[in-house]
């Protein structure tokens, strides 16, 4: 992936949140590469798939059980039933 500098998926991400009126902290970023890390960061609750890189487990807030789009619907379950209403964000991003 080659962006400008200083131009990333949270750049993007900051900017569709600002025309929505919608706080970071209440949005949820899900990931599997190095380029999704400011992503996450980015988020109130940052997830990495099941098959996502070490390193982007390593900042995560939550690891699905599933790869790939399973881990995606998983997610998806879990919001939609309210599994994670309580979920609680690393830091300050909450």
């Amino acid at each position: 992936m080659v962006l400008p500098a200083g131009v990333d998926k949270a750049t993007g991400l900051a900017e569709a949140l600002r025309e929505l009126d919608v706080p970071a902290g209440l949005t949820v970023a899900v990931g599997d590469a190095e380029n999704d890390d400011a992503f996450l960061s980015a988020c109130g609750l940052g997830v990495a798939v099941n098959n996502a890189l070490p390193s982007l487990k390593a900042v995560a807030d939550l690891v699905t059980a599933g790869a790939c789009g399973a881990g995606v619907a998983e997610l998806i379950g879990q919001l939609m039933s309210g599994d994670l209403d309580h979920a609680e964000a690393r830091g300050s991003r909450a």
